[in-house]
């Protein structure tokens, strides 16, 4: 580590690249920690409690959940009365009335 740290480490002639930008981010950490410190002893970012504004306008409906499970199902209900007679579903035609269908003549 000493050898990345220090200028000739690495046999580089023109200096250690790696040392120097890690050199630059130490550096560029503590001058952000100083500005930081100084914000907080300013009042911006501390444990200050903020005074709300008045509520904004409503969203819209969020989409609808998931159906839920079933529930149990419920007794059976009392027999109801006999209804009327519906319409005839089939009706009986005479013979000949419809000509019935005849086979095709197979080749």
């Amino acid at each position: 580590m000493t050898s990345i740290l220090n200028l000739s480490g690495l046999n580089y002639q023109g200096g250690n690249p790696l040392g120097r930008e890690i050199r630059a981010l130490k550096t560029e950490v503590e001058n952000l920690k100083k500005e930081i410190s100084a914000l907080k002893a300013g009042g911006v970012g501390g444990n200050t409690v903020g005074v709300a504004g008045p509520p904004g306008p409503p969203g819209p409906a969020g989409p609808a959940g998931p159906a839920g499970p079933a529930g149990p199902e419920g007794p059976t209900g009392a027999k109801g009365d006999t209804g009327p007679a519906g319409p005839m579903t089939y009706i009986a035609m005479p013979a000949g009335v419809m000509p019935s269908a005849t086979p095709a003549p197979t080749a």
